[in-house]
């Protein structure tokens, strides 16, 4: 079977877009398999690129690396800046910040090892289709059997398609939101600055 070792690393991004109904289907069955959705949608590829024999293989090198399919910001570390003391006479400010692609429409952002995701355009190409679609497409007829496919047109059509273009082509579509709104979103990221103190004067 070859050599995998160089799949331990997820060092590319690969951006795609679902229908709200095929992102919701994916999180459950991530939960009920009690994997994250980025080790799920791993996992997953891994099958479809290299068959049952292939993700064999990878649990046969669990044992020298034991983070082949995690995630690999799970320590908790990137929020070690929480901590960080304000400047003399700054204070805080975040602001909230969420990729937002329309009405019905859920971003998806899993970051997989540069041979998969290389192996994964190589597939793409012999059916004429982009990465992000080819991915789209084998998700919706696993997740939800190959009787979806016929009905593609009449499935995507409702979905309006600059944005989402633009996210799957590796841009950014961010949106402000409140801390509240925030927690809701399966994407986003918290924005930091340093402002200065109001100082009162007395009068």
């Amino acid at each position: 079977m070859g050599d995998f070792s160089d799949l331990g690393e997820h060092d590319v991004a690969l951006k795609i877009w679902l229908p709200e109904p095929v992102k919701h289907t994916l999180v459950e069955i991530s939960d009920r398999s009690n994997l994250s959705v980025s080790v799920f949608l791993r996992q997953f590829l891994a099958i479809h690129c290299y068959g049952l024999y292939g993700l064999y293989a990878f649990y046969q090198m669990t044992e020298t690396m034991p983070n082949l399919f995690k995630d690999r910001d799970s320590s908790g570390i990137r929020y070690s800046f929480a901590r960080e003391e304000p400047p003399e006479g700054k204070k805080r400010v975040n602001t909230y910040w969420v990729v937002e692609l329309g009405k019905n429409i859920a971003p998806i952002k899993m970051w997989l090892p540069t041979r998969m995701k290389t192996d994964l355009k190589t597939l793409a190409e012999h059916v004429d289709l982009t990465p992000s679609n080819y991915v789209r497409e084998i998700l919706i007829s696993r997740l939800l059997g190959h009787g979806m496919l016929p009905q593609r047109p009449a499935m995507f059509k409702p979905f309006p398609a600059p944005e989402a273009d633009i996210w799957e082509a590796d841009q950014q579509v961010w949106r402000e939101v409140s801390q509240e709104e925030f927690h809701h979103y399966h994407i986003g990221e918290i924005r930091t600055e340093w402002v200065d103190e109001e100082v009162s004067h007395s009068s």
